[in-house]
């Protein structure tokens, strides 16, 4: 499979899964409330700034691997590690126990790896192979107009994404959306705290479909 053998409709289609891709894996419910969440959970400010570090240093020692990796095992193969290390990501969060443990730090800590390992192998990956299917097409001076129908796609996405993990993160407002339902729900305290992550995981799910349904121009 190559640009040369691909068809059109497989060629646009990784035009559209790349703005889909962008979109859900930029759809983290939990930024509103990011530093609360995790003190919430029990990490102290040491702790998160520690976490942040790690963060920020997988990123750098990745992102000189990532590229290389992505011209040994192909773009979408590292799309797809990206999406499985967000899903990883999540879940470690969803279910880390609430309060202050050193499996609670532990967890997080691994969080914090496959976040920084999935934002480096998704840089500018997803973005390589759209262009390339828009260059196969011999369309490739709408790449400008690509990359912007994205970042409006985006940016839309952020702003509904950033409002609704901030209601997601109150108690009294999701008992009251739920009471408005005519259900019997009551949701505790010590689950509201998940529900933006809950969310995010979801989202991951999305990433990690999208990922797999992309056409491979890179395989032999």
């Amino acid at each position: 499979m190559t640009a040369e053998t691909a068809s059109k409709e497989q060629l646009e289609g990784n035009i559209r899964r790349f703005i889909i891709f962008r979109l859900f894996y930029t759809a983290r419910f939990y930024y509103p409330i990011f530093t609360i969440l995790f003190l919430d959970y029990g990490l102290t400010l040491e702790q998160f700034a520690i976490l942040n570090m790690v963060w920020a240093v997988s990123i750098v020692l990745a992102e000189v691997p990532s590229g290389a990796l992505a011209d040994i095992v192909g773009r979408k193969r590292l799309l797809i590690f990206a999406a499985l290390l967000m899903v990883m990501e999540m879940a470690l969060i969803v279910f880390a126990p609430i309060g202050a443990s050193s499996l609670l730090f532990l967890m997080f800590f691994g969080n914090r790896i496959c976040s920084g390992l999935s934002e480096a192998a998704a840089s500018g990956a997803d973005e390589a192979l759209a262009y390339d299917s828009l260059k196969a097409l011999g369309r490739e001076d709408e790449w400008a107009q690509v990359l912007e129908r994205t970042t409006f796609v985006v940016s839309i996405g952020f702003f509904i994404t950033m409002i609704l993990g901030a209601f997601a993160y109150d108690p009294a407002i999701v008992n009251r959306v739920l009471a408005l339902l005519n259900t019997s729900w009551q949701l505790p305290d010590s689950l509201v705290i998940r529900l933006p992550v809950i969310l995010t995981l979801l989202t991951a799910g999305v990433v990690l479909v999208t990922a797999m349904g992309f056409y491979d121009l890179d395989a032999k």
